[in-house]
């Protein structure tokens, strides 16, 4: 017979026993097998950390391979000191020079006052040359020089000094493709796409003082930063520092380069049209203006209020892309597709008309002329303006300023980067044209599809790298000195899309790789592309750093040795704008003219200046020159007898300017014949007419030196 009793106790020392057994067995347990999330967070610590360390080695070893370049080009640790000086040709030279004026002057204060008060850049004027040019890197330098305990001298303190930027440049393109594609090894191939294909990537080794060798690094850091900003899946402190990282970099670039207006206003516009398209937040969007407004102000403020920037279309383009914000509806609403594509178009042409208009008065306003000629130059570049305007004219045949060439693309083919670059924007474009068919096609309170499942839905930095590639690309198509500009965003949308870890584990698992195996053929795609490379381009690479160079142009050391020991410090030079601008750092003789063309009373003085070598008497040259001050004339065998293709030589734009017909040219409509033979030809033979006015005191196989009597 059943019944029903109490139950015993359990013995509580066993159990505990074995609570304490089972416990600390498990504790054990889960100790030595770390969880999934764990060996994640580990894995990904660990790569960061290895693909910083490979990014700092690969700008470090980049900076220290130009600087090796330059050396074995010019032997520069060989060389006298005006030979070093001369190699900086034309307008790099006068922004060393103020350089070395700091870095000389009795103290740095008496340094920067001469620079606000000089009066040899442009003779019988005293100007302001922090307003005038973008110099502030060079008072910092030579800040820094004075202020250090540095050793070396103070040119190679300045040429490491950008060859140092330029490693910092190879580590935001290495950012910039790592943080597109999740792969530190396609920071890798970028920064290699960059490297063997310098020819068409960067001239820094033989243009250190360029503005743009100072502009190229601070923008591509900016790049950067946009780029890891615009991504969705960063914290709210991520995004703060990034801004601010943003704000300090922006100002920079401002600051040390004029023609980083133009290239804000692309940037500008890439903003307003990732924007426009739905893939980033108005917050952030207005952030990014307000960074390029403040910017550009500051730096206005920093030039003496630039007028140039005033009126500049970035910060006209800036304003507008705010002001119409504050009216522009962020939700997709019910709207159909045409609508949707109206109000598109609708926006671009409200912010482009707004940003002109803001322009147009404020240069009327304040009576702006400095640019004047930049607008003559694309009217007459697009078959608009003036045919024989010496000023466009001086831009249209200056091969910096033409049309790219099409032998880049051969070029750019064996380096690799072309292909993977056309592929590239090709899909994302693509890609781009179906996910706003399916955006805007949907209505809000359609829920069966979720607007994340497209890619580029939830990655808008990659929106954003292509439209501003196809900018840039514009930009450089049509003007070649803008290659450098693209050409390095060439390489990091390349690597960055094309081994984009996404894309190939789709791709691979859509024919059956599985996930772990999809993973690792992804990322062996920069390291086959790696190789092939390096096959086309590592021998003519490793065959360059073989050739050994050296500086050799005695001609114009002559002339600078001679000027200096011959001449009084207070005599004032006239002749090319390149080579006074030699003589300016060389000499520190005043000069008449120079190469930064940005102002209009300087680009009038020029061609004046210049009809030493047009058809002009020498009753005509000689009182032109005394109403500039000229006491010395440079003439060159260069220009005078130049080779260059007809209708291109200085000597046929200055006919083509006086209303003359050139030599061997026809007559056309408004140009007439004359008797006056040309200045800088007669002078050599027709001493009788000419020694009134001129004596010849030095020359040599490529110049002419005369005094003005």
């Amino acid at each position: 017979m059943s019944e029903l009793r109490k139950r015993k106790a359990a013995p509580t020392k066993d159990k505990t026993k074995q609570f304490q057994a089972n416990g600390s067995s498990k504790i054990s347990s889960s100790r030595i097998t770390p969880s999934p999330k764990e060996t994640v967070c580990a894995y990904n610590v660990a790569n960061i950390f290895l693909g910083t360390i490979i990014a700092l080695i690969v700008g470090v070893k980049y900076a220290l391979y130009v600087r090796e370049l330059h050396e074995n080009n010019l032997w520069f640790s060989n060389i006298r000191q005006v030979e070093r000086e001369i190699s900086f040709r034309t307008e790099a030279g006068l922004y060393f020079s103020y350089y070395k004026q700091i870095v000389l002057a009795p103290s740095f204060f008496k340094g920067v006052q001469d620079l606000m008060q000089d009066n040899k850049t442009e003779h019988l004027r005293t100007i302001n040359i922090l307003e005038r040019f973008n110099i502030y890197q060079e008072v910092i330098l030579g800040a820094l020089y004075r202020i250090l305990p540095i050793e070396m001298e103070y040119v190679y303190f300045y040429i490491d000094t950008v060859f140092g930027l330029h490693g910092i440049y190879m580590m935001s393109l290495f950012a910039s493709s790592w943080i597109l594609s999740g792969s530190w090894l396609a920071g890798l191939l970028s920064a290699c796409f960059y490297i063997f294909n310098s020819v068409d990537t960067t001239r820094v080794s033989f243009t250190i003082p360029l503005r743009e060798s100072f502009g190229f690094p601070v923008l591509f850091a900016q790049i950067a930063l946009i780029t890891f900003f615009f991504k969705k899946d960063i914290s709210s402190l991520a995004q703060r520092l990034c801004l601010a990282a943003i704000a300090v970099s922006t100002f920079f670039f401002a600051l040390v380069w004029q023609f980083a207006q133009f290239i804000l206003l692309l940037e500008s516009m890439a903003f307003f049209g990732t924007y426009s398209l739905g893939f980033i937040p108005n917050n952030k969007t207005r952030s990014l203006y307000l960074i390029v407004i403040v910017s550009l102000i500051s730096v206005c403020i920093l030039q003496f209020i630039n007028d140039m920037i005033l009126c500049s279309l970035a910060l006209s383009f800036a304003i507008s892309a705010v002001i119409l914000m504050s009216f522009y509806n962020e939700g997709l609403g019910n709207d159909s597709l045409f609508v949707r594509v109206l109000k598109l178009l609708l926006n671009i042409v409200a912010v482009l008309l707004l940003a002109g208009g803001i322009s147009f008065v404020v240069k009327n306003a304040i009576r702006v002329e400095s640019d004047e000629h930049i607008f003559k130059f694309l009217k007459s570049k697009f078959g608009y303006g003036l045919g024989r305007d010496f000023d466009s004219l001086l831009y249209l045949c200056e091969g910096a300023f033409k049309f790219l060439p099409l032998d880049l693309y051969p070029r750019l083919t064996t380096g690799v980067v072309f292909p993977c670059y056309v592929v590239s924007l090709s899909a994302i474009l693509f890609m781009l044209a179906k996910t706003l068919l399916v955006n805007w096609s949907r209505k809000t309170e359609d829920t069966g599809d979720d607007p994340n499942q497209f890619f580029l839905n939830s990655h808008p930095e990659v929106v954003y790298q292509a439209i501003q590639s196809v900018f840039f690309g514009v930009l450089a198509i049509s003007t070649l000195r803008f290659k450098y500009l693209w050409t390095p965003h060439m390489c990091l949308f390349a690597a960055g899309i094309f081994c984009n870890q996404y894309f190939w584990k789709i791709a691979l698992a859509k024919i059956g790789f599985k996930p772990l195996m999809a993973k690792l053929t992804g990322h062996s795609v920069p390291a086959l592309l790696l190789g092939l490379l390096l096959f086309n381009r590592l021998p003519p690479a490793l065959e360059e750093l073989k050739q050994l160079g050296e500086f050799y142009d005695p001609d114009t050391v002559e002339l600078m040795d001679w000027i200096n020991e011959n001449t009084p410090r207070n005599a004032a030079f006239t002749g090319s704008m390149q080579l006074l601008a030699g003589v300016k750092l060389c000499t520190d003789r005043p000069i008449t003219n120079h190469p930064h063309y940005e102002n209009k009373f300087l680009r009038e003085r020029t061609k004046q200046v210049y009809q030493i070598y047009a058809k002009r008497s020498p009753k005509e040259v000689h009182s032109i020159l005394r109403q500039h001050g000229t006491d010395y004339i440079i003439l060159e065998n260069s220009i005078c007898l130049t080779r260059q293709d007809k209708g291109c030589r200085l000597i046929d734009l200055l006919d083509l300017d006086n209303g003359h017909v050139i030599d061997d040219g026809k007559l056309e409509e408004g140009l007439k014949f004359t008797d006056v033979p040309r200045f800088c030809k007669a002078i050599k033979t027709d001493v009788k007419s000419f020694r009134p006015y001129f004596k010849k005191v030095f020359e040599n196989r490529t110049f002419y030196l005369y005094r003005l009597l």
